[in-house]
């Protein structure tokens, strides 16, 4: 048997999956650069790939990702992709964002859907029961929160994130972990809500990094899926095969 190798080469991240015939997704890993364990990795002796697909937001060019593969393909704006879209520049639309949609859509086919990724970035992808992809949003994940709060003052420490639960901070790295974290929360809940005011029954998919960080905190109900954006990779993998 051979498989899929998806590819997910975000701003912090190397991250990849294989997936079978039956579609299952067998085998994932990580990594933060295309190094040893990147390349040990894609030349798995379990999992032979047949074919390929890269969502690269770091402007690699394809040549600096050797793989070998009866067809690698790289995720651009001339891809076919399992939903229509109504967004103005889609040339500069994040493939990582295209991708969790394209999952978020095999998931709930019939469905309204927020769909947040929430890494480096958070973004807000909004696309109709009718498979129309209507746009979003992008604002600072909470790690750009962190070293924006340093970097733009003059006395502010750039503080490492870890979970904070009580809306008052009694020093500045308590004040900042709160405002950082309960800000983001109540952006996140707030974003919901406004959609939900316009499409009553949404569903809100979460997926990337942070995900773990909202599950529990939020008061709307989420689907939080990992493994979204390999899905779709493989989605319009499986579209654009030859």
């Amino acid at each position: 048997m051979k498989y899929n190798l998806t590819l997910d080469i975000g701003n912090t991240w190397v991250k990849g999956a294989y997936f079978n015939d039956r579609n299952e997704m067998v085998h994932d890993f990580k990594t933060k650069n295309l190094n040893t364990l990147f390349y040990k990795e894609i030349n798995h002796i379990d999992y032979p790939i047949d074919r390929a697909i890269i969502s690269n937001v770091r402007n690699l060019e394809p040549n600096e990702i050797k793989i070998s593969a009866n067809q690698v393909l790289h995720m651009n704006a001339g891809l076919k992709y399992p939903f229509d879209s109504a967004y103005n520049s889609p040339q500069t639309l994040g493939m990582d964002r295209v991708c969790a949609l394209a999952g978020a859509k095999e998931k709930f086919p019939n469905e309204d859907i927020l769909v947040i990724t929430a890494g480096t970035c958070i973004t807000y992808n909004f696309i109709t029961a009718k498979n129309q992809f209507l746009g979003g949003a992008i604002s600072p994940g909470l790690s750009m929160r962190y070293k924006a709060l340093s970097k733009f003052t003059g006395k502010l420490p750039l503080i490492i994130h870890h979970p904070f639960e009580s809306i008052i901070g009694q020093d500045t790295p308590e004040c900042i972990r709160s405002g950082v974290q309960f800000g983001l929360i109540h952006e996140v809940d707030g974003a919901i809500n406004q959609y939900k005011e316009m499409y009553p029954n949404l569903k809100t998919i979460m997926t990337g990094g942070a995900t773990v960080f909202f599950e529990n905190r939020l008061k709307n109900k989420i689907f939080a899926d990992q493994n979204l954006i390999f899905k779709g990779l493989n989605r319009i993998l499986l579209l654009n095969a030859k």
